[in-house]
């Protein structure tokens, strides 16, 4: 995987996955995700987990932000990034919003301000990766943060404590 190129092309979930755990390993400061169902195949790795924990631990003001549409699967099936988020609800935070008429069910991961990577929802092999372009990465930033301002906490995912 080289750092300076724009890729196309890449395939869902992998090596999607891989790009995605790049980005993660990366990051100085944040990470954005954006994916309808948080897919266990592209997003339940313990490499991800590994980079994604590195980077919420290295200072206060790294954050770590997950949209999702739908809880259901991570309750059921159990995930590693959940189990993450509950650990560290101070800088791993996923958030659900069910519908919004600007997303159409894309996935999203964006480093920092500098890095992103995108997968339109209705395709499975025509993934993009931008390691270092602040403007497209802005235009990815900025959907995001008007889904987040729409999201909400889902009780499903909070830890149950007995």
């Amino acid at each position: 995987m080289s750092n300076n190129d724009y890729v196309t092309g890449i395939k869902y979930p992998k090596p999607f996955d891989e790009y995605a755990v790049s980005l993660c390993q990366s990051a100085s400061r944040y990470i954005c995700i954006l994916s309808p169902q948080l897919d266990h195949a592209a997003f339940d790795n313990s490499a991800l987990v590994d980079a994604i924990s590195a980077l919420a631990r290295r200072s206060r003001q790294t954050q770590v932000r997950i949209l999702i549409s739908d809880s259901r699967p991570l309750v059921h099936y159990g995930h590693r990034l959940l189990q993450l988020a509950r650990r560290l609800p101070s800088t791993v935070h996923i958030r659900k919003l069910e519908e919004h008429p600007q997303w159409n069910n894309e996935t999203v991961v964006i480093r920092d301000r500098d890095s992103v990577l995108y997968k339109s929802g209705d395709s499975d092999h025509d993934a993009f990766y931008e390691p270092n372009s602040r403007a497209s990465t802005r235009r990815h930033l900025e959907l995001f943060e008007e889904l987040w301002r729409f999201s909400v906490e889902d009780a499903e995912l909070r830890s149950l404590t007995l």
